[in-house]
């Protein structure tokens, strides 16, 4: 491999402006104090498109434009938990977005963090329950759908960390969600499993009057065109869309912030000498399903072999340890990352992992390779992610300006590589890592539902999408 760095003068530029740079930290401040949580709906999602459409063009982007589409907005209302036996207690609760209007009553049944086994353990409790799991462990949808599987009637969402209030995520995940949810706090949470334990039955009723209606919502889209291939297009991309209860600085704002800056970067530096063209895209809706990635990737048709990558920046400055890179299962990929650490001087930790829950997953649907930025190190599960106290003062500026140069660099090599070694996956090689990989459970519980309740099939468009 190669010990030259043919890009050092532009490296140079491109990492001594980053780490000088106040930009980012501005536009997630602005993103966050002035437009509050940006959830879908909200006047804060218009402002911030706006203001994001204004960033792109200001660095230089090429063909910057709001791509509009309308789908099923969901709007909080009010949500109660009642115990009605052994004692009368009202418990404070929010809805779970994308939880429908219901009113439902039954008994209590903890399943702790939600695996299979946990439901296996108290599965002649469940027909008719109202099913309670702590966060953390496995994605919160695995445990949603396990409830829907084993017949409970209504889903109780306890935060597994103190402290951090009530905790949030969509069960819907495009459609009006089956079965109603409700997110509690820790301390809360606690409080009913002591109830349980004094050997009573619990009985719970939950009540909640949520909304729907037609909304509209928009993903920002600016380009660097290529020069020699343009044809061929790497994307990057983050969400710009919080929860509604939360600022989302972390989550989503510290990757979103990357995507500017590394736009920023490689047009005023490298804007005139890059093969392929690059794609900067803000999606929106991310946190309830996906609305926004699902949107543009329909529109690449059935053979987009167009984007040759998809890096989904979701969360890539957030704290708490060293960046790498998680490759969604392309170990052939690897060496490409590994000869440009070595151009670089740097040590990049690459990971290799896949998941249903974030953007680059609709692109993946359509076979094209994906990755993302990630933060080694950093202890699993959220912290305080999807709470209220996601906020501007937990973020890092050394950790967005270090996921920053490092994305730049990279992309800038894959840019204009002469070739890359990847292609698309096909049909078949996609429905064989659904049916298999370990990190697309969520994929087959989610079919198992729709065969259960008779919906159409996880893989074709969300339904409340209309372009």
């Amino acid at each position: 491999m190669s010990t030259t760095n043919p890009y050092l003068q532009l490296d140079q530029k491109i990492v001594g402006d980053i780490y000088t740079s106040t930009e980012p930290m501005t536009l997630l401040t602005t993103l966050c104090d002035d437009f509050g949580s940006r959830f879908g709906g909200t006047e804060g999602a218009a402002l911030a498109a706006d203001l994001i459409e204004e960033k792109f063009a200001a660095y230089g982007l090429a063909n910057v434009h709001k791509d509009a589409y309308d789908y099923d907005g969901w709007y909080r209302a009010a949500a109660t938990l009642e115990v009605l036996s052994p004692i009368a207690r009202e418990v404070p609760c929010i809805s779970l977005p994308y939880c429908p209007a219901a009113a439902v009553e039954g008994h209590l049944v903890f399943v702790d963090e939600g695996v299979e086994k946990d439901f296996e353990k108290e599965k002649d409790r469940l027909p008719d329950s109202i099913v309670i799991s702590r966060s953390g462990g496995i994605h919160r949808m695995e445990k949603y759908d396990r409830a829907i599987l084993y017949d409970a009637k209504g889903f109780i969402f306890q935060n597994h960390y103190p402290g951090y209030g009530d905790v949030t995520g969509t069960i819907g995940w495009n459609h009006e969600a089956v079965i109603p949810g409700i997110g509690l706090s820790y301390e809360n949470g606690e409080f009913l499993h002591r109830l349980s334990r004094q050997g009573e039955p619990v009985r719970v009723r939950i009540k909640t009057t949520d909304e729907y209606r037609r909304t509209t919502a928009w993903n920002i889209v600016g380009e660097i065109p290529g020069k020699t291939q343009p044809e061929e297009i790497i994307v990057i991309g983050c969400h710009y869309d919080g929860h509604d209860i939360s600022q989302g600085a972390n989550d989503p704002l510290s990757g979103m912030v990357v995507v500017t800056e590394m736009a920023r970067a490689l047009s005023a530096y490298a804007g005139d000498r890059l093969a392929r063209t690059v794609r900067f895209i803000a999606w929106s809706n991310e946190e309830v399903g996906l609305f926004g990635a699902y949107h543009d990737a329909e529109q690449l048709g059935e053979n987009p072999t167009q984007v040759r990558f998809t890096w989904n920046l979701d969360s890539a400055g957030s704290p708490g340890g060293r960046k790498g890179i998680q490759l969604h299962r392309l170990p052939d990929f690897e060496p490409f990352i590994e000869n440009a650490a070595e151009e670089m001087g740097q040590d990049i930790l690459v990971g290799q992992g896949i998941s249903c829950y974030s953007d680059h997953y609709p692109y993946f649907l359509k076979g094209i390779p994906t990755g993302s930025i990630t933060t080694v190190g950093r202890p699993p599960g959220r912290g305080f992610g999807h709470t209220a106290f996601d906020t501007v003062d937990k973020t890092d500026a050394m950790s967005i300006r270090e996921a920053a140069a490092l994305g730049a660099r990279v992309v800038l090599r894959q840019l204009n590589a002469e070739s890359l070694p990847l292609q698309l996956r096909g049909t078949e090689e996609v429905e064989r890592m659904l049916k298999e990989d370990s990190g697309l459970e969520q994929h087959r519980l989610r079919e198992a539902v729709y065969e259960k309740l008779g919906k159409e099939n996880l893989r074709q468009y969300c339904d409340a999408v209309r372009t």
